[in-house]
């Protein structure tokens, strides 16, 4: 899948990004090659808890990634260093 091997990076402050532009990237990456977006189910949940304030009330970081190659579509959602949620998606 040579045109659709990449590797894409964000990484914002709980202030710094709302989930929903977080989202609208995801969607456009999925359609990019060609994933049906319901197959990462759990993103938007992912993505909130990534963003939430932390206990002591200090601003959290976000990472969101996303990774093609040999068919497949990784999306890695980490929060201060911590994996919040990762899944794999068949690219058609």
């Amino acid at each position: 899948m040579g045109s659709h091997d990449f590797f894409f990076a964000l990484e914002f402050s709980s202030q710094g990004a709302p989930a929903s532009l977080v989202e609208d990237l995801a969607a456009n990456v999925f359609r990019h090659v060609g994933a049906a977006p319901e197959h990462a189910e759990g993103l938007t949940q992912a993505l909130k808890d990534a963003t939430a304030k932390g206990a002591i009330g200090g601003d959290r970081r976000c990472d969101i990634q996303f990774r093609a190659r040999n068919g497949m579509l990784e999306v890695l959602v980490t929060s201060n260093a911590g994996r919040i949620w990762q899944t794999e998606i068949l690219i058609p």
